[in-house]
């Protein structure tokens, strides 16, 4: 994790409680996490000091991390990175180029020298194959690098407006919890806890969504959430407090019998409404349409079964609903990235082949 002063403790945490710790008996890989910046001690949101770790010491990182900012507006100025980075997402002003040429303290209090060598650690980790994940409102650092330019991205719906203002080329999403763009290696999150969630998502990819279910559950959170999954979810109307909604106890049902042949029909006939309400439900208390939240879902079974279990392809398609191999395989790289029996290799736990 690159930190600078200003930023939030929350990200750090989440980080930190996601990657850091020793959950082998558990399944999960020990990883090497540390946090640098270009001060020894930066002091986050609320005065919170860290023992940081100079920014060379990230050379070689697998995963770059960067928290949210209590102020990024304030904290970073996208066209002085650039005009110090090179990039070429916006043209600086003259009264930029000349703030670039001088050290000086935004209006959060974090030094302009300190932003600049943490974007220039971020570019010069991701030009050596690093994945760079911005949590929260650090997508405005990323973004100043121009590496988001033309991906797609978000981040606290709060500042959505003013992230897309400020780079024009960035496809800012203010309705997702967490972006991936598989072949830049960049992730981007949503805000406070869907850093969470997009921290899960990376463990899934890297480690395999058994080791990310086995953190979601020491952290007493539920499996991971899809990254197309509505940031702000209304009240719905009806709804009493402690009690599932409608749209809950058909998720619930879904979940307990993958394999149906579901389609929106039986999925509104079930809810006991029409397709088009439905559908309207859906968007609203999950961010998808209904059938991509039941390919989401099914995916999410089939990495399971194929990192914990010996079954065929076919089985498992079977068993969760895809119907035959070609089709899972079609949705599994669409979702995941890779095909099954590429995602079994990496990630089949020991023993799996006893477990059917």
């Amino acid at each position: 994790m690159v930190l600078l002063p200003g930023m939030r403790g929350f990200d750090l945490c989440a980080a930190l409680e996601v990657f850091g710790g020793d959950r082998r008996d558990r399944g999960v890989p020990l990883n090497d996490v540390a946090a640098v910046s270009p001060s020894p001690e930066p002091e986050l949101e609320g005065g919170l000091r860290i023992r940081a770790l100079p920014l060379q010491e990230a050379d070689g990182s697998d995963l770059l991390v960067i928290p949210g900012f209590a102020d990024p507006l304030g904290a970073v100025d996208p066209d002085v990175v650039r005009a110090v980075s090179g990039g070429g997402g916006v043209v600086p002003s003259a009264a930029a180029r000349e703030d670039a040429a001088r050290p000086g303290t935004a209006r959060s209090g974090v030094v302009r020298d300190d932003v600049e060598r943490a974007a220039a650690l971020v570019l010069r980790l991701h030009s050596s194959g690093t994945h760079i994940a911005s949590l929260c409102t650090g997508a405005f650092l990323l973004a100043a690098t121009g590496l988001l330019d033309g991906a797609d991205a978000t981040t606290h719906w709060r500042f959505c407006d003013e992230l897309q203002r400020l780079h024009k080329r960035v496809r800012v999403d203010p309705k997702v919890l967490y972006t991936h763009d598989a072949a830049r290696r960049l992730w981007t999150s949503a805000g406070v806890a869907a850093g969470i969630d997009a921290c899960l998502a990376i463990l899934a990819q890297e480690c395999g969504s058994a080791a990310a279910a086995a953190v979601a559950r020491s952290m007493v959170l539920p499996a991971v959430r899809p990254g197309g999954q509505a940031q702000f979810i209304p009240p719905l109307r009806g709804e009493t407090e402690g009690r599932a909604s409608e749209g809950e106890e058909l998720r619930a049902a879904i979940l307990r019998d993958l394999a149906a042949p579901w389609t929106a029909q039986t999925m509104a006939d079930c809810a006991h409404t029409s397709p088009r309400t439905l559908h309207r439900r859906f968007l609203a208390e999950t961010g998808m349409p209904p059938i991509r939240w039941l390919i989401s879902r099914r995916v999410a079974a089939a990495q399971e079964l194929l990192e914990t279990t010996a079954l065929g392809v076919e089985q498992i398609a079977s068993r969760v609903g895809f119907g035959g191999a070609v089709s899972m395989r079609k949705h599994f790289v669409a979702s995941v990235g890779v095909p099954p029996i590429e995602y079994r290799r990496a990630f089949q736990r020991d023993g799996a082949a006893s477990h059917r």
